[in-house]
């Protein structure tokens, strides 16, 4: 059972936080990348992935019941879901093993090291969101490069059993 990555997306559908960890031989854990091919399609896939789950979910359910998506397998993979009020969406992708429920972990990284270390740093910004020139053309996203908040999360999750 092993944690292969983390991830962040903002309220505009926007990858800001991408964290792999390698778990090959001869290999720390700690050593994969931070915040690469955070605007890759693979990242976009499973946020429309994430997107279309919901609504189906939604749709299927009546309306009385609250129904929230929280895992799904794909392969050899389960994605672990969890999204804040202010729809930022967290997001654990571990082996097809891990069958127990991580929301509390995911609320934890949010309530804990997000809020404390992004949220609350007058020099995060507070959008994830800038433009460089015109605003209609060149939007460029950015990024959580916040180095306590990298140590802090990854010192968490090397504590979980599952990782």
């Amino acid at each position: 059972m092993t944690i292969h990555s983390f991830i962040i997306f903002d309220r505009h559908c926007n990858c800001i936080y991408k964290r792999e960890y390698s778990h090959e031989l001869n290999n720390n854990p700690l050593s994969g990348p931070i915040n690469k091919n955070n605007d890759s399609n693979s990242s976009k896939l499973l946020f429309g992935i994430l997107y279309s789950l919901k609504t189906i979910a939604s749709k299927l359910i009546p309306e009385d019941n609250i129904n929230e998506l929280r895992s799904f397998n794909i392969g050899d993979f389960r994605i672990h879901f969890w999204e804040s009020l202010s729809r930022f969406k967290f997001i654990l992708i571990t082996n097809k093993e891990v069958n127990i429920d991580l929301q509390s972990i995911l609320f934890q990284l949010y309530s804990k090291y997000f809020i404390k270390y992004v949220v609350e740093n007058g020099l995060s910004p507070i959008e994830f969101k800038y433009y460089e020139k015109d605003p209609k053309e060149n939007e460029v996203s950015a990024k959580i490069n916040n180095g306590k908040f990298i140590e802090e999360t990854d010192k968490y999750l090397q504590t979980l059993s599952i990782f």
